[in-house]
């Protein structure tokens, strides 16, 4: 019988890699990927696309003779997802479920489509007759809502319903875990790397706005270098018996940002955090939902607990991320060009109102 494996979200910036290295796993005859492209051509033209712009070395060819489209729509359609699956349920012997939406700034309820897809998936891998090993991604960034401070009006992290779907994945899957499920649930932090997402990240945006305004706050954050999040990927695939159920391969020191960038743009100029919360108000008002008056409180009491696979060698990020590992990362590079256009705008603006 062909052995299968089952991958939801195969476009996405972890996806492209982990449907890459399925391709190449010797214990995978099949690899079955979740669709919402319903022509075939739309969806390798998706695929293409997306190695090109992540820089996987995938080959079309070989990939078409191994993979097979099941076309469900997730995000309108998920109640077809099962009856879609049926067919497969003794090939398949592990699931991969990386598709999410990823928007910020919406409610919890913008999320139910994925609650609902995961639960069916869920559902899935825990048949009596044939269960499967069901690997998810979630977010480290979900702790950041788990202790609520003073003001949740104005404090981003607390409103934005990424984070709080990610606290629901992470409670669901343990609690399903308990119940007999097999497989593993990652939780990463900011994953980055040489090439990434670029602008669509909401890490480069703040370091675009850092440098368009020439003001920062000693802003500290926690990252996974995207070699460790496939790494630990792997390893937890090739030795599921010896993976900790929740696994946080990441950074086990946070890393502080204005230092990053300071690299690149030796005047800005770094300020408390009030002060600097006043002139993004005074500037740039729409984007004071990333700044709100708890972050630093928040960022500084949520503890870092690093998680890798036993068998993974993590002593070349054991101290710190190294900086030359950052400042190779595109979009960084891309945020500071982009930023420096913006101030350029904003001293034309004032020159402007002040003549």
């Amino acid at each position: 019988m062909a052995r299968s494996a089952l991958i939801t979200g195969s476009t996405g910036y972890i996806g492209i890699r982990i449907l890459y290295n399925l391709l190449h796993q010797k214990t995978v005859d099949r690899v079955l990927c979740v669709s919402r492209h319903k022509d075939q051509g739309e969806f390798w033209s998706s695929i293409e696309s997306q190695a090109n712009k992540f820089q996987v070395p995938l080959n079309l060819s070989e990939a078409k003779a191994k993979v097979e489209v099941v076309s469900v729509d997730l995000g309108k359609t998920h109640n077809l997802l099962l009856p879609a699956l049926e067919q497969y349920t003794q090939s398949v012997s592990t699931v991969h479920h990386l598709a999410c939406d990823t928007a910020y700034g919406v409610p919890i309820e913008h999320f139910e489509p994925w609650i609902n897809c995961t639960k069916e998936l869920t559902q899935y891998c825990m048949d009596p007759k044939y269960p499967k090993h069901m690997y998810v991604t979630g977010s480290y960034g979900h702790h950041l809502v788990d202790n609520p401070h003073v003001d949740r009006k104005e404090d981003f992290y607390f409103i934005n319903g990424y984070f709080q779907y990610k606290r629901w994945l992470s409670n669901y899957m343990q609690e399903k875990m308990d119940e007999g499920l097999k497989g593993t649930l990652f939780e990463p932090g900011y994953i980055i790397g040489s090439i990434d997402p670029d602008q669509n990240y909401i890490f480069w945006r703040i370091a675009r706005m850092f440098v368009a305004l020439g003001y920062a706050f000693k802003y500290q954050m926690s990252f996974t270098p995207i070699e460790m999040m496939i790494d630990n990927y792997m390893l937890t695939l090739n030795h599921p018996d010896t993976s900790p159920r929740v696994m946080s391969p990441i950074i086990p020191k946070r890393l502080y940002i204005h230092e990053v960038i300071q690299k690149l743009v030796p005047d800005l100029k770094i300020v408390d955090y009030e002060e600097f919360r006043n002139i993004i108000k005074q500037i740039m008002p729409k984007r004071l939902k990333y700044f709100g008056p708890n972050i630093q409180l928040v960022l500084e009491t949520t503890e870092i607990n690093a998680t890798f696979h036993p068998l993974y060698d993590n002593t070349r990020f054991k101290e710190d991320i190294p900086m030359d590992y950052f400042l190779n990362c595109t979009g960084l590079t891309e945020a500071v060009k982009l930023g420096l256009e913006d101030r350029q705008k904003l001293l034309n603006m004032r020159s402007k109102v002040a003549n």
